[in-house]
């Protein structure tokens, strides 16, 4: 069929790649997870006309400036006078695409080093872990609510402010698809936003944070989700906030110490029942020095506390809504709250829920 169009003139050398659009007279339309649309339509090809891409997306009613095609396929449908008549099927996907300087620009707009003046501080430390947070999925505006509680928390003042950024702090780790390290696709979700979003959080819990404690560091690990992407961005909070501490890694753990407690951080989705034994063996000086030893994860959106042999393993749960996965699997019934934690110098004082 194809042949017998080229030798009556009709443009469909690279079909594949380059249709047509003129009339359609049906059309159907079906979205994937990714954000990917498939549109199926009948076209009608003037003799002698010559179309680009653009055409074709036009001629399924897409606008080629928010779409792109990824794939088309056109079969002969029937013959007339004045022109040929192709059913086509295409493949299109939203236009989001970052070029590696956007990719940078996004992480790097505006900054410039910020100095917080201290307003006031106190005797004990607080530890704010922030695991599973989504930011695509999630948005600064749904967790507004949770951040002025936060910041409400640290107005009375700490000698040391922990930030905890546990995994999984965005929800895809691409800026061009929606899709976890290991390459799971996900519902599609608008990454740029999610960066911007992600800032802004962090922006206003570190300038709270630098206000009412003379001291504040940020410890971070991936997650299953955002392993790059989270490093990325725990990179970039060095440079805007360099009177806070950031300790970044590539690792899956890490520990830190608070006056004689002890902390082993970690995302939760590799060696989670290993963890009281890797504590003490990866970081034996923390744990050694510490009266009091805790152990932080998430990864399964939901809390839960052991204390066994005196080591406290807190599974954190996270404050973002169900996702359509969620939904689909029944993974609805935990509690979605944050938890911070007040320690004084060698155990736990107070638990704040938010």
């Amino acid at each position: 069929m194809r042949q017998k169009a080229r030798k009556a003139g009709y443009p469909f050398s690279n079909l594949d790649r380059k249709s047509v659009s003129s009339h359609t007279k049906k059309h159907t339309q079906s979205w994937n997870a990714d954000g990917v649309q498939t549109s199926e339509t009948i076209i009608k090809v003037i003799k002698g006309q010559k179309m680009s891409d653009e055409d074709l997306l036009k001629a399924h009613g897409y606008d080629p400036d928010k779409f792109i095609l990824a794939n088309a396929i056109s079969n002969f449908w029937k013959q007339t006078p004045e022109a040929t008549l192709f059913q086509t099927k295409i493949s299109i996907k939203p236009k989001n695409e970052v070029s590696a300087n956007e990719y940078v620009d996004i992480f790097n707009s505006k900054i410039e080093p910020l100095q917080i003046n201290l307003i006031r501080e106190g005797r004990h430390s607080l530890v704010v872990p922030l695991f599973d947070l989504h930011f695509g999925i999630m948005t600064f505006e749904l967790y507004r609510e949770q951040l002025a509680e936060i910041e409400e928390i640290m107005s009375r003042g700490f000698k040391h402010i922990v930030i905890e950024q546990g995994g999984d702090l965005f929800h895809s780790d691409f800026m061009n698809k929606t899709q976890t390290v290991k390459g799971t696709q996900l519902d599609h979700v608008d990454m740029v936003k999610a960066v911007k979003d992600a800032k802004h959080f962090y922006d206003e819990i570190l300038k709270s944070a630098l206000a009412n404690s003379p001291k504040v560091d940020v410890y971070s690990v991936g997650g299953n989700h955002d392993e790059d992407m989270a490093y990325m961005f725990t990179d970039a909070l060095a440079d805007r906030f360099p009177q806070v501490g950031v300790h970044n890694t590539n690792e899956y753990r890490q520990a830190y110490q608070i006056d004689k407690v002890g902390i082993l951080l970690g995302h939760g989705d590799k060696a989670q029942k290993k963890l009281p034994m890797l504590f003490a063996t990866e970081y034996p000086f923390i744990w050694s020095q510490s009266n009091y030893r805790e152990i932080h994860y998430g990864h399964f959106h939901k809390e839960v506390t052991n204390d066994d042999y005196g080591v406290v393993t807190r599974q954190i749960g996270t404050p973002k809504l169900n996702d359509p996965y969620e939904k689909a699997n029944g993974y609805t019934m935990a509690t979605h709250k944050l938890q911070l934690f007040e320690y004084g110098i060698d155990r736990l004082k107070a638990t704040y829920e938010i």
